[in-house]
């Protein structure tokens, strides 16, 4: 019905009448197309102070220009990929306001980082890290973050007991991936309820994916990796936008963000998406999933002065599912995150002083029917967290140094699962990089030192190169430590499973899991229509828990207790190219992982040798705004490594290669609309050995981004 409703009302926009005139264009000079989602500021007076609104460009590159800006001033148009293109505002205007933008293949474009006080160029970092553009989550389609990352090559979803999503990046996942939004810690970490399935894309702009450790910037869990989720900023003036989208799977949702301002700019982003189905599960259980979401920002200040920010995100999930004998299985999640944060000049550099208050809360029942039973409530779990840092950026010369201090202090309670229920710890960092920037070069080094007092301490060291011998020719290469502290419940497990005769104990002796990541890089551009990538690395990981049998209670239950047993490698190789050809564009990525458990030569579960990725997409010139793109993803076959019959772990089936080859096509219609269908696995391939739904899906979508 929804969909059906959303076709009319496309259909009757698209012949109400003409596009109404648009005032100006950013345009691809390889290709002749406009360029979506382009960025273009007005600059009343200091071309270098921050601009007084920005604009972005429609997915045929077309913009309005607002009534309130006029000359004199300046006019800054950006674009991912693009050199930035700065004039005067009567150049601007004597250009027509059209805009021809030159391809900068390897621009070091810059990127967030938690541990300093500015943004980093990537000329400053190593350590891969690939950006997803808003652009290319609406391609997607993905309804939530964990759907986004599993389409790019070295990265997979993993299902999380009893329900949820995880991701592997390089092979390593789960509690050893790093999950950020806006560079501040996720929901469920202290819990071990991580679920990127939770995180919603609603007001997104942009997702960074580091791959590799890199503690010394991010601290414990950046072990195999970060995932940062960046939401927009806002603008001056008012804008208004919303979405609706239906699909199938029951999948239903909608959000609507609003933004603006003058000296102080505030967005605030709602969303709310339910489906059949859970994380985690295959497509035949009877299940629902429910997801509301606020995230909003309040900013104020300029480059040149203080600077001030505050953040308010709140999130409530609930889960359904079976869990045999005519019961079903719900979680009910609930978090809410403030933080803020001040910048300000002095010394020669600028000071940032931020703070962090996070609680999150996880409930599980068991019920018959459709809904729990209400004020069954005792087994509650929950965590906070506040933490609070002090950091200093500067330049001197060439070098450009962070440093800084966080304190923080954590604490959960978990009725029946751990020792006294609850537990808490404090923790201390401290941490210093510099970037030495010699010409096309720059050397990087950093360190970072933990001391908790619960599980002891860790040192973090980083050393990194980056230098353009020449014009088309970027290199890299990195050496760095992560790792991850042992979990609260690693520490201080206490619960027994009657039913199935077993006893966990947690181990307060454990020590972090640490490891060293070589990793080495080029980026080849010989011309501004191709670029080509190339990738190697290997990571060692040293005192991997796990959870092993150590013996039988007085009562006969088996004693299962974590400990520092494993130790595993990964290493592979990574191949990108990507090129322009008049109103085509296309990429193709391959991924080589071997993965492997050092202690008894075998893979190590779920993890596919072969990955890639191949997509193509035009902006076709039978209707303005129409644009096209078609997908094609492999994952290859993966061993499934378990517990045998005889209590020994080993290869004991083949979760089989899936093919997935999926279709997303946008069309721009009159004021300010745009109607989105996809198609998901078209093809309806469904391979043996998965834990998640494979089947074909499809989505109808319409959306405002121009409201007022």
């Amino acid at each position: 019905m929804i969909t059906r409703s959303l076709v009319a009302v496309a259909t009757g926009l698209l012949l109400a009448g003409p596009v109404s005139a648009q005032d100006g264009r950013v345009i691809d000079p390889l290709s002749g197309a406009g360029i979506a989602f382009a960025e273009i500021s007005w600059h009343p007076g200091d071309p270098e102070a921050d601009p007084a609104a920005r604009i972005e460009t429609k997915l045929n590159g077309r913009f309005t220009l607002p009534d309130d800006w006029r000359a004199p001033g300046w006019i800054e148009v950006r674009s991912l990929g693009h050199q930035t293109l700065r004039l005067s505002f009567d150049d601007a205007a004597a250009l027509d306001w059209s805009f021809v933008l030159d391809a900068d293949p390897l621009e070091l474009e810059s990127v967030l980082v938690t541990a300093g006080a500015r943004s980093q160029r990537r000329s400053e970092i190593a350590v891969p890290i690939v950006q997803i553009t808003a652009e290319e989550i609406l391609i997607s389609g993905a309804a939530s973050a964990d759907q986004l990352l599993d389409e790019l090559p070295g990265l997979q979803s993993a299902p999380k007991a009893p329900v949820g999503s995880t991701i592997q990046i390089r092979g390593i996942g789960d509690a050893r991936v790093l999950v950020l939004v806006d560079g501040q810690p996720a929901n469920g970490a202290l819990l071990e309820d991580r679920d990127l399935s939770r995180i919603s894309l609603s007001g997104v702009e942009r997702v960074e994916v580091v791959k590799g450790p890199l503690s010394t910037l991010y601290g414990s869990d950046a072990l195999g990796g970060v995932i940062n989720v960046i939401t927009r900023t806002p603008e001056r003036g008012f804008k208004a936008e919303a979405r609706a989208l239906s699909g199938s799977g029951g999948r239903y949702q909608g959000d609507v963000t609003v933004s603006g301002g003058g000296p102080v700019v505030v967005r605030a982003t709602g969303s709310w998406r339910q489906q059949e189905q859970v994380p985690g599960l295959d497509g035949t259980a009877d299940a629902f999933a429910r997801v509301w979401d606020f995230k909003s920002t309040v900013r104020a200040g300029d480059s040149n002065g203080v600077r001030a920010r505050a953040d308010i995100a709140y999130l409530r999930e609930r889960q359904r599912w079976p869990v045999g004998g005519g019961f079903s299985g719900f979680n009910d999640n609930q978090g809410l995150t403030g933080w803020a944060e001040v910048t300000l000049p002095g010394l020669g550099g600028d000071w940032t002083v931020r703070t962090l208050a996070q609680g999150y809360e996880h409930l599980f029942r068991r019920a018959r029917g459709d809904a729990p039973i209400s004020g069954n409530d005792d087994e509650k779990q929950v965590e906070d967290l506040w933490k609070a840092s002090v950091l200093h950026a500067r330049t001197i010369g060439g070098h450009h140094i962070d440093v800084g201090v966080e304190g923080s202090r954590r604490s959960i309670e978990s009725p029946d699962k751990i020792l006294e229920d609850q537990a808490a710890d404090d923790q201390f960092e401290v941490f210093g990089q510099d970037a030495w920037t010699m010409g096309s070069t720059t050397v990087t080094g950093g360190v970072r030192g933990t001391v908790n007092d619960r599980w002891g301490n860790a040192v973090s060291p980083t050393l990194g190169l980056t230098t353009m011998p020449g014009s088309e020719v970027r290199l890299r290469a990195l050496v760095g430590r992560g790792f991850r502290a042992p979990s609260f419940k690693e520490l201080a497990w206490d619960f027994a499973n009657i039913g199935a005769g077993y006893t966990v104990q947690g181990s307060p002796d454990l020590e972090p899991e640490r490891s060293w990541n070589m990793t080495a890089g080029v980026d080849w551009a010989p011309s501004a229509r191709f670029t080509v990538g190339f990738e190697a690395y290997t990571n060692r990981i040293t005192n991997l828990i796990e959870t092993s049998f150590i013996g039988n209670n007085p009562s006969g239950l088996l004693i299962f207790s974590p400990s520092n047993l494993s130790e595993a490698r990964t290493q592979g190789v990574e191949v990108s190219t990507s090129g322009r050809l008049g109103t085509w564009e296309a990429i193709a990525e391959y991924v080589l992982l071997d993965a492997k458990s050092l202690e008894d030569d075998l893979p190590l579960d779920r993890r596919s040798k072969h990955s890639g990725r191949v997509r193509v997409g035009r902006t076709l010139p039978v209707l303005d705004g129409l644009r096209l793109h078609v997908t094609t993803v492999l994952t290859g076959d993966a061993p499934i490594v378990a517990i045998d019959e005889f209590g020994q772990r080993n290869v004991l089936d083949t979760q089989e290669r899936f093919v997935s080859v999926d279709v997303q096509s946008t069309l721009q219609l009159p004021r300010g609309l745009h109607l989105v269908f996809g198609v998901t696995n078209l093809l309806d391939a469904r391979p043996d050995g998965w834990l998640a739904v494979i089947e074909r899906q499809f989505r109808l979508g319409l959306e405002a981004r121009d409201l007022f």
